[in-house]
């Protein structure tokens, strides 16, 4: 017994180590709410792009990112640092890039800027040149490497007013009946392993005017999967509604780490909820459903109304944070046009 114990703290201690390198193997990016004001003005969330070791295998730093946005290119360029996380370099006032890529610095980690000289977030004028339209906003990053192969990863933009509303959903252990099963089938092709109800509820709450966010744990290396899968999930004849989907912006190993080692998920959440929040003059988060401790922490961190925050369970039992009343999916499809009040949208 103690020969396993301490294997086992062996595996979570070498899981930890490693969790803090440069384990970024997989591509992928978040989805990005952008807001527009009164005056036209637009403000985003970050741009968290990742570019991983399985498709860039030469030093990754330097290498330049075009955007492009609705099918067209955008003169708004993104650079790769050693991690293969893009960013928008400060130095250059009209937001675009000339940087090009030199392998011996990028090589010797020579390649990065300073912190005051790179951002993930966009200005308000670098917005302005993507040609947004209300609702979604395809964004593809593209990659060509020094040795000439192209490499593109993709995201949607969704661009709403600041008067809208957001319904936040964790989605493994929320939409799915179960937080491992929820990853692994999946990728098994077992897609169906959700609450009954829920795709129903979500889509009439959709078209009461709200807008569902989809807030995951999950590395931001499994966006396209986790997109696919949520959006694969019908109950006939309701889909799952298009939404953000905003993944955690670590490793597959660090996100591992942050949820099951650390055990302090929710302050990933919370920050990603708060930079959400910050695009709008006032709170825009209207309900919120998770399964953890730390989903129901996040969402009262965010100042969502108790009634509103709903504890999902394996059994697809639903309890109110505010009032503690267990309901089911049923009792909330039926009761939808009270509890979402139909918004001017």
């Amino acid at each position: 017994m103690v020969r396993l114990s301490m294997s086992a703290i062996c595996v979570l201690i070498f899981i930890g180590d490693i969790a803090k390198a440069d384990n970024n193997f997989l591509t992928g990016a978040n989805d990005i709410i952008a807001v527009v004001d009164e005056d036209g003005d637009i403000k985003a969330s970050p741009f968290n792009v990742q570019f991983g070791k399985k498709d860039i295998w030469l030093p990754r730093s330097g290498h330049v990112v075009s955007l492009e946005v609705n099918e067209k290119d955008v003169p708004v360029g993104m650079v790769l640092d050693n991690e293969g996380q893009a960013y928008f370099p400060t130095l250059k006032s009209d937001g675009s890039s000339n940087r090009q890529y030199r392998f011996w610095s990028a090589l010797l980690g020579m390649g990065n800027p300073s912190p005051k000289h790179r951002t993930n977030s966009a200005t308000s004028s670098q917005l302005s040149r993507f040609g947004l339209q209300m609702g979604s906003n395809p964004i593809l990053y593209r990659v060509t490497t020094s040795s000439g192969s192209i490499v593109t990863t993709s995201a949607v933009i969704h661009l709403m007013n600041n008067t809208a509303k957001l319904v936040v959903s964790d989605i493994d252990g929320t939409v799915t009946r179960s937080n491992i099963r929820g990853m692994i089938l999946p990728a098994l092709g077992l897609s169906d392993w959700k609450h009954e109800g829920v795709v129903e509820l979500y889509r009439k709450i959709a078209n009461q005017g709200y807008q569902i966010v989809y807030l995951t744990n999950r590395a931001i290396g499994q966006s396209d999967m986790t997109r696919e899968y949520i959006y694969s999930l019908a109950e006939t004849p309701f889909e799952m509604p298009r939404g953000p989907v905003l993944l955690q912006v670590e490793s597959l190993l660090g996100a591992f780490q942050t949820e099951v080692i650390k055990g302090q998920p929710e302050v990933n959440k919370i920050a990603a909820l708060s930079r959400v929040k910050g695009l709008f003059p006032e709170n825009p988060f209207f309900s919120g459903f998770g399964n953890k401790a730390w989903d129901i922490l996040a969402y009262k961190a965010l100042n969502i109304n108790p009634d509103m925050i709903f504890n999902v369970g394996e059994d697809s039992i639903l309890i109110s944070e505010g009032t503690g009343i267990p309901t089911n999916y049923t009792n909330l499809i039926d009761r939808v046009s009270f509890m979402y009040p139909l918004l001017d949208v």
